[in-house]
C-alpha cells in the first residue's frame, strides 16, 4: 500500500465565493510522484507534467490534479461527495501502485485540443441540438470539458459517420472520454 491516510479540507471557488460546488484540497500521508506516470497510464490523464509531477485529470465530472503530496478536486457537492470521491483515488493509487509492474508507464502529455480541431469535424449544422446556439460553442464547450460529445445528435447519425470516427479518435488521443460503441 502506497498511501495510507490523507487530510481534507473543503475551499470555495477562488473566483465564484457563491458558488453551489466546492473544491477539495487533499493532502497526503505520503508522496506519490513515482506513481503520476502509471496513473497517466490508467486514468488517461488530460495533462501531465513529468519535470514538476503533476498530474490532471477528468474523472466522474470533476478535475483532479495530482501533485507529489496533494490533491485537488473540483465541482463536489459538499464533504461528504469529497470524501467518497478521495477514497475511490485512494483505491485507484493504490491498486495502481500494487499493480505497476504490469503497467507500462506514460511520461506523455497528450496534445492540447484546440475548438477549431473539434470544429472542423462537427457537422456544422448549426442545429442548436446540442443546447448550444452554434457548432463553434458546443466545441468551445466539449474542450473545457462542460460538455459531452454524445449530445451532438447529428454527428452520431449515419451521414456523418465518417467524421465522428475521426472526431472520436480525435478526442480518444486527447485524453477526452469518448462514448463506447462508436
Amino acid at each position: 500500500m502506497l498511501l495510507h491516510d490523507y487530510q481534507l479540507r473543503i475551499v470555495l471557488p477562488e473566483c465564484n465565493f457563491s458558488a453551489e460546488k466546492v473544491n477539495a484540497i487533499v493532502t497526503l500521508s505520503e508522496e506519490i510522484s513515482d506513481i503520476l506516470p502509471y496513473l497517466n497510464r490508467i486514468l488517461k490523464g488530460l495533462h501531465y507534467i513529468d519535470q514538476s509531477k503533476i498530474l490532471t485529470v477528468k474523472m466522474e465530472g470533476h478535475l483532479v490534479t495530482f501533485r507529489p503530496k496533494e490533491i485537488a478536486i473540483t465541482k463536489l457537492e459538499d464533504e461528504n461527495e469529497a470524501r467518497q470521491v478521495m477514497e475511490r483515488l485512494k483505491q485507484i493509487i493504490n491498486e495502481t501502485y500494487q499493480n505497476r509492474e504490469k503497467i507500462e508507464p506514460d511520461f506523455t502529455t497528450p496534445k492540447e485540443l484546440k475548438s477549431t480541431d473539434l470544429l472542423k469535424l462537427l457537422p456544422g449544422t448549426n442545429c442548436r441540438e446540442c443546447g448550444e446556439r452554434t457548432c463553434f460553442s458546443f466545441a468551445f464547450k466539449v474542450v473545457r470539458h462542460e460538455a459531452e460529445i454524445s449530445k451532438c445528435r447529428p454527428l452520431f447519425s449515419e451521414k456523418y459517420e465518417e467524421k465522428r470516427k475521426a472526431l472520436l479518435n480525435l478526442l480518444s488521443s486527447s485524453g477526452y472520454d469518448v462514448p463506447e460503441g462508436f
